[in-house]
């Protein structure tokens, strides 16, 4: 037997092969269109058939049920300017703390005293109800008559006896002469007499209406010797409603014997060394050694 030589049995393979897939090829090739009509899909060796595909539907859309939040609310414009404002500097923080304590301690000065000094309220309740202030002004400025503010009574009345006198008896009783410590006044030269008290106020009345125009309206001065001991006389009558003698002409006589001649017209001056035992004359003591 002849040996077949190896080269030709390589090249028969080859030949067998190339043939083998192209008869493979065409009965896959007939085999899809009998697999597209209804029948199932080939199994892979080896392998489970594929599950089955679920059948799509129309996509549902569902709203969206949660409520959609609030939008913030302007921040109010109080809370900005608190946000924007300056703080206390810590320096400052003693200070402020102290501050209730400051204002307790002030508030105590400012409160008023609980009664009010009865000479004081008295004697300008006084000015004012015996007309006085209708003729020379409730500040004392002058009217019809002479200005009584500025110590400009005090220049005409060195003392109290002189102006005591002068508003007891009144201008009438002298009328047409000069009267008054610096010789500028004359009564009735106003035009408007000065009427007489005698009669109308008492000695204590008078005494503070007296005090009222000097102290009060012209401004004496109250720290001079004798001047607290005739206020306290003058208190002491007010508290105890004491003074209840009216001014009458024996009490104008005994003005006069305290008034100065040379102030007063019709004076004579001679309680200027007054008997112990007499009554003194009113004012501060020092002014008459009584």
């Amino acid at each position: 037997m002849t040996e077949i030589p190896e080269h030709l049995l390589k090249r028969s393979k080859a030949a067998k092969g190339q043939s083998s897939g192209d008869a493979g090829s065409e009965s896959s090739g007939s085999a899809t269109p009998a697999a597209s009509e209804g029948s199932a899909a080939p199994v892979a060796a080896g392998g489970s058939a594929p599950a089955a595909a679920a059948p799509q539907g129309p996509v549902v859309t569902f709203p969206n049920l949660d409520s959609e939040p609030e939008p913030p609310k302007p921040e109010p414009a109080f809370v900005t300017a608190a946000k924007s404002r300056r703080r206390i500097p810590v320096w400052a923080l003693p200070v402020v703390a102290a501050l209730p304590i400051w204002a307790m301690s002030f508030a105590g000065t400012m409160q008023q005293p609980e009664t009010e000094d009865p000479v004081l309220v008295e004697s300008a309740a006084i000015y004012s109800e015996a007309g006085c202030a209708g003729c020379h002004g409730g500040n004392g400025g002058g009217g019809s008559g002479y200005q009584l503010s500025e110590g400009s009574v005090i220049t005409t009345f060195p003392r109290v006896a002189d102006q005591m006198l002068h508003v007891a008896r009144g201008s009438a009783a002298i009328d047409g002469q000069t009267y008054g410590a610096d010789g500028r006044r004359v009564a009735g030269a106003s035009g408007a007499q000065m009427p007489a008290q005698a009669g109308s106020l008492t000695v204590h009345e008078l005494e503070l209406v007296i005090y009222h125009e000097r102290a009060t309206l012209s401004g004496e001065d109250q720290d001079q010797p004798g001047y607290q001991e005739w206020i306290e006389h003058m208190r002491a009558d007010a508290e105890s409603g004491g003074g209840e003698e009216i001014v009458n002409d024996d009490y104008i006589a005994f003005l006069q014997e305290c008034a100065d001649p040379a102030v007063s017209p019709d004076a004579t001056g001679a309680m200027a060394s007054p008997d112990p035992e007499a009554e003194p004359c009113p004012g501060p003591k020092a002014e008459s050694g009584g």
